[in-house]
């Protein structure tokens, strides 16, 4: 039996990196993608090589979700390689905090653009493949703060809650093709990501709010204090959820014990579709 391919976005390091690497391990044939592998991610590029070069079977592949034409030459690069797409993880991320009315639209733009725009371009670009195959699972990295709004992350929350929306669209659309939706809801992981975060870039404005305009900073550098479970544990739910069969995968899985809190507003989320749906004769 041929393995199956997986194309994972955002997979230069942290949660995509270690999704690609646990899905060569077990079973698929991987692409890792990332932006600039021949420039800033040349060093990652060159640690999935050696693995390549180890018998592992995967590969990156230059993949920016903010660049059309990027993600469409990514996804025909897989399917050229590998002939087929079996799953798609939409990992690639950033991170704003700042209080809500201090962030640019410049700022929300770049975040959006990132999180909803990127993720509706790499599933526009490999859908279509899926939907002739009739099989394939959309897995998208989501957060608890998808879910949740925690101080000064508010412009976080929405662009994943809006990623969020997206995936649940895609879910309730395509169980004709015979393609699954999977939404992962990590709290804190140990990723780089809070070295790679930004604060808001109206500063006069933050100011304007006195000690509540500096929490931003003070939270930044008490969440690089924090710990939590590694990435490849990350990997292996989404691993778990893969070898489910097709129709009896979760929508949405939380993981690591700050993201159970989430789990009752998923199931009240949940029984209030089916009830509109329901309603609606849908």
């Amino acid at each position: 039996m041929a393995k199956r391919v997986a194309l994972v976005t955002g997979a230069s390091t942290g949660i995509g990196r270690s999704v690609a690497e646990r899905l060569a391990r077990n079973g698929y044939v991987a692409f890792a993608g990332m932006r600039d592998p021949e420039g800033k991610n040349r060093a990652a590029r060159d640690e999935v090589a050696g693995l390549s070069a180890a018998g592992i079977p995967i590969e990156a592949v230059a993949l920016d979700v903010t660049d059309d034409d990027s993600v469409v030459a990514a996804v025909a690069t897989v399917v050229e390689k590998a002939g087929q797409i079996d799953v798609v993880l939409s990992n690639a991320g950033n991170c704003l905090m700042g209080l809500t009315e201090c962030s640019s639209v410049d700022q929300l733009r770049r975040l959006f653009d990132t999180h909803v725009f990127g993720t509706q371009r790499v599933c526009r670009a490999v859908l279509p493949h899926m939907r002739r195959r009739k099989t394939g699972v959309l897995a998208f990295t989501s957060s608890l703060s998808g879910r949740i709004i925690l101080p000064t992350t508010v412009h976080y929350s929405a662009a994943k809650a809006a990623m969020e929306m997206i995936a649940e669209g895609y879910k309730q659309e395509l169980g004709s093709f015979g393609i699954d939706v999977v939404i992962l809801q990590p709290g804190l992981v140990q990723t780089k990501v809070f070295n790679n975060m930004w604060l808001n870039d109206d500063e006069a404005r933050a100011a304007e709010y006195g000690a509540l305009g500096g929490r931003a900073s003070a939270t930044l550098a008490h969440a690089k204090t924090l710990t939590g479970p590694a990435p490849e544990e990350l990997a292996d739910v989404l691993l778990k959820l893969l070898e489910m069969p097709h129709g009896q995968r979760p929508l949405r899985t939380t993981f690591g014990a700050d993201a159970a809190v989430v789990g009752p507003v998923n199931v009240a989320a949940d029984e209030a579709t089916r009830a509109l749906r329901a309603m609606l004769g849908l």
